[in-house]
């Protein structure tokens, strides 16, 4: 009796494994399914358009916002030959790391791209996602689409789960820019006017807020352009040839203080140029055009620190 009724509960205790094994084996495949779902997320990028990519992206490309990304910690794999070449600012971001070069931005190297196994791919512009994303989720980053640099670093560090590390940069990001005003205006006398050019062989960019070098001038160290220049840029609508004059007129555009982006372009300074009052009087204040390309926060910040010591030091002469 005591035989049988052991047998009869080692198959009872069998045939209930038989149901366990399944159930277990269904819940550890539930698990692994929970955590490729999490290694993921949808976001909605600069365009509307909601894009799966990696939670944590460990691997990134970018085409152009170099400055962002690093702004937020992170050193991408690969970016393009005139952002690293005209981003002398930012190499302190780069954390020793090799970024790697992936030509010019309006024809990477898709070939290279592909060879750094990125698992995204940030671009500027809606035109290059179909290329892109036959190698990586691609989103697009435009600044065209946020108000200001606050909303920029918001939506880069929502993009890249850097929510902290974005607001931790603005807030050292705004405790300088008021820095350097505060140290202007110490300075800079009331109603004194500045004026910033590229100059060229063939002519003159008027340089306005917003714009790289014009950012840093106008919108952070809050100078003021002349007049002029006001209605120039104006009249331009946003065209940047319409913001471009002769070296005869120069004069007119010209502030109580001249700033110059020097970029090494080969130019013979005209007659009209050599006999301004800021020119002989040296009021001229050129700026490495390697340090002032870029509009991007880490690159803005940095110009308008090294834009106000060089001000002032003019100035006070």
């Amino acid at each position: 009796m005591k035989l049988y009724i052991k047998k009869s509960l080692f198959v009872i205790i069998a045939v209930s494994m038989l149901f366990i094994l399944p159930a277990c084996s269904n819940k550890n495949k539930d698990t692994s399914e929970d955590t490729v779902n999490d290694m993921t997320r949808t976001v909605t990028d600069s365009v509307g358009r909601k894009v799966e990519i990696p939670t944590n992206p460990q691997r990134i490309i970018v085409d152009w916002d170099l400055g962002h990304v690093l702004a937020v910690g992170i050193v991408p794999v690969g970016s393009t030959t005139k952002v690293m070449g005209y981003g002398e600012f930012l190499k302190d971001y780069y954390q020793g790391q090799e970024i790697v070069d992936l030509g010019n931005e309006d024809a990477v190297s898709l070939e290279t791209a592909t060879s750094l196994k990125p698992d995204l791919i940030i671009t500027y512009g809606e035109e290059k996602i179909e290329q892109y994303e036959k190698i990586a989720p691609t989103i697009v980053f435009s600044t065209a689409a946020y108000a200001d640099v606050e909303a920029e670093m918001t939506a880069i560090g929502e993009f890249l789960n850097r929510q902290e590390e974005a607001k931790k940069f603005m807030a050292d990001y705004s405790a300088r820019a008021k820095a350097a005003e505060e140290k202007i205006k110490a300075s800079i006398p009331e109603g004194v006017t500045f004026s910033l050019f590229t100059l060229s062989d063939k002519d003159i960019a008027v340089i306005p807020s917003g714009t790289s070098g014009g950012e840093a001038m106008y919108d952070l160290l809050r100078l003021t352009a002349p007049a002029s220049v006001e209605k120039l840029i104006e009249d331009s609508n946003g065209d940047w040839q319409k913001r471009r004059i002769s070296w005869e007129i120069v004069g007119d555009y010209v502030g109580d203080y001249v700033g110059v982006i020097d970029y090494g372009a080969q130019y013979e300074a005209t007659s009209t140029w050599k006999n301004l009052d800021v020119v002989k009087n040296n009021k001229v204040i050129t700026f490495d055009g390697k340090y002032f390309f870029l509009a991007d926060p880490i690159s803005v910040i940095n110009q308008a620190e090294q834009m106000a010591q060089k001000i002032i030091e003019v100035v006070e002469k």
